[in-house]
């Protein structure tokens, strides 16, 4: 059997987002932790179906956040905000309408000091 990531079951359960309306290539992802499996498709879907450059702030932040002390937590969010420079656009994944303190500060950051464009993947529907 043939194997392959982006499979229709994969694809459905994303398939009320257009990801086709982000024209830019380098995305960042932002958003909370608790929703890293949402993190983990919509990467996928962004580089292999739309050959996007995806980035994150620390993969090892998404899947383990609960082990970070919180000046190691702050050290990633001062990181996360350098990523955002060499970014095209932003996603937020505000899954639940919920957006947390770091985002916040994160969308802050790149709506006062960039203008480029902000996607909330709410509105791709």
């Amino acid at each position: 059997m043939r194997k392959e990531r982006l499979n229709k079951k994969f694809l459905d359960e994303l398939k009320k987002y257009n990801f086709s309306k982000i024209n830019e290539e380098q995305i960042y992802l932002v958003g909370s932790a608790r929703f890293k499996e949402h993190f983990i498709k919509i990467e996928s879907i962004l580089q292999i179906k739309y050959e996007k450059i995806v980035n994150i702030c620390s993969v090892d932040g998404l899947f383990n956040k609960e082990k970070f002390s919180e000046e190691e937590w702050e050290k990633l969010q001062t990181i996360a905000l350098k990523k955002l420079h060499f970014q095209d656009a932003i996603l937020i994944l505000d899954i639940e309408g919920y957006i947390g303190k770091h985002s916040k500060e994160e969308i802050e950051y790149f709506e006062r000091n960039f203008k480029k464009p902000i996607y909330y993947l709410s509105k791709l529907i």
